[in-house]
């Protein structure tokens, strides 16, 4: 099969998160099975415009908007000869593949966007996005199979999507690299250690981890916060650490390696999150692989990536958030089991599994597919000869 990724972001993007480790970690095993990828993504500055990453042959053109306008042309000029099935990675805006392809499309979604576009782009423009995924994308891909990351994703897309009920899905959870997600043999952090791991973006809700962190601090009064991540929010974050009070015991670590976010896991106490919405949680099955629990607020995608109580605690608010945190900081007995808890969760989730359950989608559209063009060519047969 010759499948064409259509993505915003690809794996070696600086601002690169849990939607291109997904698909890039599913798209390496494809071509191992025998399968042929190409990936069409943003051109970052740095970046090849043509590069082979893991047998995934990528080509980047345009920027964060103009990537949209260049793909249809970058299709019929050049990828089009070299695909049976397109997947198009709906982050909020789609690439419009039925508009500019006959070819099977499969869409990804990992979460509605609906309240993250006037955030992320202001009022103007996050209108304009709102309508988009709400009014645009159900139109223009109603004939095709969704892909979800989640049941609340696969919930809200037919909920606050117009006609949404009509449309095709099925969830695919992410996956985890369990040969390298391991407890190890590092040692805890000596101070309390607080994690947040992710991209630094608005939707992150980064303040109100700041405030509660600090709440936190007069109750554990040698905690530590580590932010390890980078994006376009990084200013507004050095301004909310100044103006929470945090600055003395918080640490911007920026980008890391693989290897120092596996560190990272394995020697802090608890990774934190204070997200609006996820479309799964993929770091927190990576630290839970890691031995390491996980607190956030009870939003889609988190509350079904965290086993409340089991793995870690979902709170309703703030105070709960706090508590939450300081409880899994000062009791290790509860530590130790939920970190016991997390490492038995983790094992459920490996890319594998991941990929063939996306192959299996592939294959029934282009049976679909196949199938929908044989029946268009058959004669019509009266009913009374």
């Amino acid at each position: 099969m010759r499948i064409l990724v259509f993505s915003w972001k690809d794996i070696a993007h600086p601002w690169a998160g849990g939607s291109e480790v997904n698909i890039h970690e599913q798209a390496r095993r494809w071509v191992e099975w025998g399968h042929e990828v190409t990936m069409f993504t943003g051109k970052f500055k740095g970046l090849e415009r043509r590069e082979t990453i893991d047998g995934v042959n990528i080509f980047r053109a345009g920027g964060r908007f103009s990537i949209y306008l260049i793909a249809p042309f970058a299709y019929i000029f050049m990828l089009r000869k070299r695909t049976d099935l397109i997947f198009d990675i709906i982050n909020g805006i789609p690439f419009f593949t039925p508009l500019f392809s006959r070819k099977p499309v499969v869409a990804m979604v990992h979460h509605v966007h609906q309240d993250m576009f006037l955030i992320e782009l202001g009022p103007v423009l996050g209108r304009i996005g709102q309508w988009i995924e709400r009014r645009a994308v159900p139109a223009l891909y109603r004939k095709c199979q969704f892909i979800c990351a989640s049941n609340s994703t696969s919930s809200m897309l037919k909920r606050c999507l117009h006609n949404g009920s009509d449309l095709s899905t099925c969830v695919v959870h992410n996956g985890i690299d369990l040969t390298e997600y391991t407890t190890g043999e590092e040692t805890k952090y000596e101070k309390p250690t607080i994690l947040y791991l992710g991209r630094l973006k608005k939707y992150k809700r980064l303040p109100a981890l700041f405030s509660a962190v600090r709440k936190v601090h007069k109750i554990v009064p040698d905690c530590q916060l580590l932010l390890a991540g980078w994006g376009d929010a990084i200013i507004d974050v050095e301004r909310e650490i100044e103006k929470n009070g945090v600055r003395n015991y918080t640490k911007i670590l920026g980008h890391v390696t693989e290897e120092e976010k596996v560190r990272l896991y394995r020697k802090s106490w608890v990774v934190a999150t204070a997200s609006l919405i996820e479309g799964w949680g993929l770091t927190v099955i990576e630290s839970n692989a890691c031995g390491t629990p996980n607190v956030a607020f009870d939003v889609p995608g988190l509350n079904e990536s965290i086993s409340d109580g089991v793995t870690g605690f979902l709170a309703s608010n703030e105070d709960e958030f706090v508590d939450s945190l300081a409880s899994i900081l000062l009791d290790k007995d509860l530590r130790e089991q939920l970190s016991a808890n997390a490492i038995t969760w983790a094992q459920g989730f490996n890319w594998e599994i991941t990929a063939k359950k996306t192959l299996e989608v592939f294959a029934l559209a282009l049976v679909k597919e196949t199938a929908t063009g044989l029946e268009s060519k058959l004669p019509t047969i009266s009913e009374n000869p």
